[in-house]
């Protein structure tokens, strides 16, 4: 959902926003490349999630990034991301 909405957000996409038809078409191709790979969600993740999203203040965009997180982590992957402040967090993160 989170690539959709980016797809589709001016602020982000710029001259290159997607309507969101063409949102789903780019995700079909995305979809069907061989190359990308898509896992089921651990079954272990909620411990992992709840461990790193319980903090004690308002956070609401802690919120998908302790869930990515919290998947690769259990799922013993490397989480590869533009933000730097995903670093610090403890999990295996590789900046670009």
């Amino acid at each position: 959902m989170t690539v959709l909405r980016l797809l589709t957000a001016q602020a982000v996409m710029g001259k290159d926003v997607k309507k969101m038809h063409e949102a789903w078409d780019l995700w079909d191709r995305v979809y069907a490349d061989d190359r990308i790979e898509f896992l089921s969600e651990p079954e272990a993740i909620e411990r992992e999630f709840r461990n790193l999203s319980s903090l004690r203040s308002p956070s609401p965009k802690v919120w998908v990034d302790a869930y990515l997180l919290a998947f690769a982590s259990v799922a013993g992957l490397r989480l590869i991301t533009f933000d730097r402040g995903l670093q610090s967090r403890g999990v295996d993160v590789h900046i670009l």
